[in-house]
């Protein structure tokens, strides 16, 4: 097996190992060490999420104090 192919399973295993962990948590005592993990696992991914302003991470992210980088700045502009 390719290092490559080794690597992108390693992947596939740390999201569906993240995915079923979150589903499964107790959100009344959620656990932060594991929210954070995965929210670090999906940037160092370089995955983003566009949203609309009335969603949920839209109005989440309205009440944020900082701006959006460039690059997703952009990518909102062009999904106008």
């Amino acid at each position: 097996m390719k290092k490559r192919d080794q690597l992108e399973g390693l992947q596939v295993l740390l999201a569906d190992t993240y995915r079923e962990i979150i589903s499964t948590m107790d959100l009344d005592d959620p656990n932060a060490a594991v929210l954070n993990g995965a929210r670090q696992f999906l940037k160092d991914n370089n995955v983003i999420s566009l949203t609309e302003e009335s969603s949920p991470l839209g109005k989440l992210a309205d009440v944020l104090p900082f701006n959006d980088p460039p690059e997703v700045q952009e990518a909102v502009r062009q999904s106008k």
